[in-house]
């Protein structure tokens, strides 16, 4: 509790990474928000983890062996001796913005998740940052598209979304 608005509006940020709305960093904060409640039912989610994330494992290598060979669209890569659990299933795509309304008018939602690379945050103003100096991640961020991945998601409905793809690029 406080009366003094700057300072309430500071701490609020401070306890959402620098953040009062989402993707919009002031300064640089922490994320620590784990409550009674969301332990309890934290414990109840923890033993179903690894089945979760192999679901996940294998909706994204169906996404990625449906997608696979769509020349306009850059599926995730899967690395030697690296696990990709696919806590998002991120495409690059040039036209993201038309392909995204299209799904959107198909029923299939979409994302954008972390619009504004790091360097670019209103958190990190002070170190100047040029375009030049991270341009992969400057290139990307008008062409990244988060398709729907949790562990609920079917095979079927997998198939439909890229079938949409296709369709859109076709």
């Amino acid at each position: 509790m406080t009366n003094d608005d700057i300072f309430a509006d500071k701490a609020r940020k401070f306890s959402n990474h620098g953040a009062l709305k989402k993707h919009y960093h002031d300064f640089e904060g922490i994320n620590s928000r784990l409550d009674g409640l969301q332990a309890a039912i934290l414990s109840v989610k923890l033993p179903h983890i690894h089945d979760w994330s192999q679901r996940r494992i294998d909706i994204g290598l169906h996404y990625n062996q449906l997608l696979n060979g769509i020349e306009d669209i850059k599926t995730p890569k899967i690395q030697k001796n690296v696990k990709h659990v696919f806590h998002l299933y991120v495409v690059r795509v040039e036209k993201r913005d038309q392909l995204r309304k299209f799904l959107d008018n198909k029923g299939i939602s979409s994302g954008i998740h972390y619009p504004t690379p790091l360097p670019y945050l209103k958190a990190y103003e002070y170190l100047k940052h040029d375009p030049a100096d991270f341009p992969i991640a400057y290139g990307y961020k008008e062409k990244i598209l988060s398709l729907p991945i949790y562990p609920e998601l079917r095979f079927s409905e997998v198939e439909y979304i890229t079938s949409m793809i296709k369709e859109f690029f076709n």
